[in-house]
């Protein structure tokens, strides 16, 4: 639908003299600026098989919705590598997109067809085998921890390590030796691998660690299978116009899922390729196969050579997925040009102490995108920080449920703190969903969209935050040697990262969560001034929590940051670091010049913060102010905020969402609103309509520029003393 413009200039007198040139422009309703609103298609065979309907569909899209981008996802095996049958299909449905306004991003998953076995990822399992007088032993291992069977390829021996054992996950060095040459296989099915040891006299009585490996359909991320056929399906659709390119959670998602925190079936798996070893012993300089084995047994009265084996494979492994995400992303700029939109997110099941690390490696902070990403309930505080790390002043999250009222509460919400939503999705005809064309959905998200272009044309920064929590990444991933912090899915999951963030956030301190990674990388700094500072965002004071295994520039950034005198709160010790060097006498000094030693949230006034006091509101980094109530919408109710900048109290009425900037010189220098009605300054009214009115203003100059919401191009303001 066009909008129907009209712009009139009133010259403004009192007394003799003229005092604002006003001009007010109508549009029917506000087009959107600056940040797309995107929703997710479901492109499935039955839509590809009727040229017409999903022409139709987007033109009803285009018709219905306030969407200004949607992303194709292949849905019930459409098959997206099918190049003869979906690049005519794309080509119309883009052109035709373009014609209705609308743009069109692609979204790829991996192509699992046609890999080879020895590039494939696999899952090394190890278990424990007693050896007999003869140094003999038999042994069945069954495949485990894959979420899918079908992406099971086959099981495999992989290596055998034999050891006199002295003490629960301790040996003697002097006895180990490999003996998998000495060992024979049969694999009656994919599923299993029986194994013969025949070790003989000098391995006799001695410990095996029987190490398998499940061979899984999906190329190896360290190799670049994977990239090429990414980078073949954007050739061969390069000349398609689309304005966007996008991976939906790329990462390694075949992890059984836990839900029982008391399974007696935990996951001790780990990810392993014949790319992978090579880039590690090209990175670290060691065995990626010893690492392994290193990362289950440590010689005895040597701790930390089993610390220093899970850091370093940690560390690695976390970092296949990033190398996909940036070689695809920087290939989609160069075919589709450096203004394509980049996505989706790369969390996938959102949460720091689940299935995530071994699928993407928690790289949400660093997923090469403008805009920071994230999905469905990931928490406030991770969010802003995802957000920060990000170069734009919006972030979205991607977000789904069978209850649509829970997606429309969370994406009203999140607009406060500049959170935008991925809408999820058009076409979804699965149980337990919502289609987003569903005359319902298409309501309340229209409604909610509205507010979102008024967010867009006013355009502010991200939320004002003071306080940035980081946490030890480092400590996440390694729970050894402390038996109790094993986690189900064998990291520290008893740390209560994302907890900590959420309680501080309703104890009214604003906050933003980021890992330790970001130091390590270089995105998070010190400033000239003793603060730190991430991608240009400046904070007062840090929350490090768990800095346990902390590697050396975390070590140095810390050391810094007290030195120059920064707020600091700290949470937890730090005996060794990162390659298991005893680091007590070394962090101690830190901890002495925090402001706060241990997590609290009643000292954290102590570091000089204050609490946000705005109930319905949020100050952001530009001095502008959010505020926004959706009871006022469903119920057609006035909402009412109050502002009080430099002693002069600011009041203003409307429905949905409001944006004000304003000073003690110039007053309101830029205001936008939803079912705005009146603006009171000091008591006094220096805005109002008789009726309410969707609006957009700015002041500079001299000049008052208004738009309004009104095809029939007659509404004016009762009052206007701005």
């Amino acid at each position: 639908m066009k909008n129907s413009i009209s712009t009139i200039l009133i010259i403004l007198w009192i007394g003799i003299g003229m005092v604002q040139a006003q001009e007010i422009t109508y549009v029917s309703k506000f087009p959107n600026e600056n940040h797309p609103e995107i929703g997710y298609w479901f492109i499935t065979p039955k839509l590809i098989g009727d040229g017409k309907k999903i022409i139709a569909n987007i033109d009803s899209i285009a018709d219905k919705c306030n969407y200004t981008m949607l992303f194709l996802t292949s849905r019930e095996g459409a098959n997206f590598y099918d190049y003869p049958l979906l690049h005519p299909v794309f080509q119309k449905l883009v052109a035709e997109g373009h014609k209705k306004g609308l743009k069109v991003g692609l979204q790829l998953w991996g192509n699992y067809q046609d890999k080879s076995m020895e590039g494939s990822q696999r899952m090394i399992v190890e278990s424990e085998v007693q050896l007999d007088q003869s140094g003999n032993a038999d042994y069945t291992a069954r495949a485990k921890f894959i979420r899918f069977p079908d992406r099971l390829l086959k099981s495999d021996l992989f290596k055998v390590y034999a050891f006199r054992k002295t003490s629960e996950g301790f040996y003697d060095p002097s006895t180990l030796k490999e003996i998998t040459a000495q060992c024979e296989t049969v694999s009656p099915d994919k599923e299993t691998v029986k194994v013969s040891i025949r070790g003989g006299e000098s391995v006799k009585g001695l410990t095996a660690c029987v190490m398998t490996q499940q061979y899984c359909s999906q190329s190896s991320m360290w190799g670049d299978v994977e990239i090429n056929a990414f980078a073949e399906a954007m050739n061969i659709y390069a000349d398609i116009p689309f304005d966007g390119f996008a991976l939906d959670e790329y990462g390694n998602k075949f992890i059984e899922r836990i839900f029982d925190q008391n399974t007696s079936q935990p996951f001790r798996g780990r990810w392993y390729s014949t790319a992978m070893a090579q880039e590690f012993t090209r990175v670290t300089g060691n065995s990626l196969e010893k690492t392994l084995f290193d990362g289950r047994y440590a010689p005895e009265g040597k701790p930390e050579v089993r610390i220093r084996a899970i850091n370093e494979y940690m560390e690695f492994m976390r970092t296949g997925a990033l190398r996909v995400e940036n070689a695809v992303y920087k290939y989609s700029k160069k075919i589709f040009g450096n203004t394509i939109f980049s996505g989706i997110h790369n969390t996938y099941h959102n949460s720091l102490i689940n299935d995530e690390i071994w699928a993407n490696g928690i790289g949400w902070w660093d997923a090469p995108r403008e805009y920071g990403q994230t999905d469905e309930k990931t928490t406030t505080p991770v969010q802003m920080g995802v957000a920060m790390a990000h170069q734009m002043n919006a972030m979205y999250n991607q977000f789904y449920d069978k209850d649509l009222e829970r997606v429309l509460e969370k994406a009203f919400s999140d607009l406060r703190y500049g959170i935008r939503t991925h809408y999820h999705a058009l076409n979804d005809k699965r149980p337990l969903r919502f289609d987003l064309e569903d005359p319902e959905a298409i309501r309340g998200i229209n409604q909610i969209e509205n507010c979102t272009r008024l967010l867009n044309k006013f355009n502010p920064s991200l939320p004002e935050i003071k306080l940035l929590v980081i946490f030890g990444m480092e400590a996440l991933s390694n729970w050894y040697p402390n038996e109790k912090e094993r986690g189900v899915y064998d990291i520290n999951d008893k740390l209560k990262v994302e907890e900590r963030g959420v309680e501080i956030w309703n104890a009214g301190y604003l906050n933003a969560v980021v890992p330790s990674d970001l130091i390590v990388n270089g995105k998070l700094k010190i400033g000239n001034d003793g603060k730190p500072v991430m991608n240009g965002h400046k904070f007062d004071a840090i929350l490090y929590l768990n800095p346990q295994y902390a590697r050396e520039p975390v070590l140095k950034f810390l050391e810094e940051y007290v030195k120059k005198g920064g707020k600091l709160m700290i949470e937890g010790a730090a005996n060794y670091d990162f390659k298991g060097n005893n680091i007590s006498d070394r962090f101690r000094l830190i901890a002495d010049k925090a402001t706060v030693q241990g997590y609290s949230v009643e000292n954290l006034s102590m570091l000089g913060l204050t609490k946000n006091r705005l109930t319905d509101g949020c100050k952001n980094e530009d001095g502008s102010y959010v505020y926004n109530d959706r009871p006022s919408m469903l119920t057609n109710s006035i909402a009412t905020f109050t502002l009080n900048i430099d002693d002069d109290l600011f009041t203003g009425q409307y429905k949905g969402i409001a944006v004000i900037s304003v000073d003690k010189k110039s007053g309101v220098k830029k205001f936008a609103a939803t079912g705005f009605t009146e603006l009171r300054k000091n008591g006094k009214i220096i805005l109002s309509f008789k009726d309410p009115v969707d609006l957009y203003l700015t002041k500079a100059g001299g000049k008052l520029q208004m738009i309004l919401a009104d095809p029939s191009n007659k509404i004016k303001p009762l009052i206007n003393k701005l």
